[in-house]
């Protein structure tokens, strides 16, 4: 056993690794509690607003689809129920009720999504964020018709947050942290070494 308390015997050579990702990557502000790039306040409030975006989708689905499940509000419970006029229980009510569905779903999957990728550093964010603003309109689908002040239109709440995030995500300090983020995760290489290195005695190895 060695002085340090480890098993065998030194090498006479230090073994060669690479260095700490701290000294690979200096030019990264690094958050100490977590050793990974520091988010800033403009991600986070914009990944707060995207995620409000997505509660608010997913609340509006969720109303639409209590009014569609009672026969008495089932014709007025969303635009494109009353666009289609489908009788309750035949085979076009439950395609209907399938593409409100999907439709809140794809709602409220990409703000969240956007809010997501903007947490973890990913640059893709800025164009889901975008991606989530556009997909708002597809809120008149499931939303009752009527004033966008009444509780039942509380999924057009998602359009403005959206548009709240994905203006937090392409702000220059929102840049700047993506841009640490992808030098944390893909650090410079360590130069080749300049010396030609032999690898047997016969010529061809050499």
């Amino acid at each position: 056993m060695d002085e340090s308390g480890g098993l065998g015997r030194a090498p006479a050579t230090p073994i060669v690794a690479l260095p700490p990702l701290e000294k690979r990557s200096a030019d990264v502000r690094l958050d100490p509690a977590t050793g990974e790039p520091a988010r800033g306040a403009t991600i986070a409030l914009a990944y707060a607003a995207l995620l409000a975006a997505g509660c608010a989708a997913a609340a509006g689905l969720g109303l639409t689809w209590w009014r569609a499940i009672h026969m008495d509000t089932f014709p007025v419970s969303a635009r494109l129920v009353e666009w289609t006029h489908p009788n309750p229980g035949s085979p076009a009510s439950i395609g209907i009720a399938i593409a409100v569905m999907a439709t809140g779903v794809i709602l409220t999957a990409a703000p969240v999504l956007a809010g997501y990728l903007g947490w973890v550093g990913r640059p893709a964010a800025r164009w889901w964020a975008l991606a989530a603003v556009a997909v708002g309109a597809l809120t008149l689908l499931i939303t009752p018709n009527g004033p966008l002040v009444q509780w039942g239109n509380v999924g057009w709440l998602t359009v403005p947050l959206a548009l709240i995030g994905a203006i937090l995500v392409w702000l220059p300090a929102s840049q700047r942290r993506l841009r640490d983020w992808q030098t944390f995760r893909a650090p410079r290489s360590p130069a080749p070494p300049g010396t030609r290195v032999a690898y047997g005695r016969l010529e061809q190895f050499r």
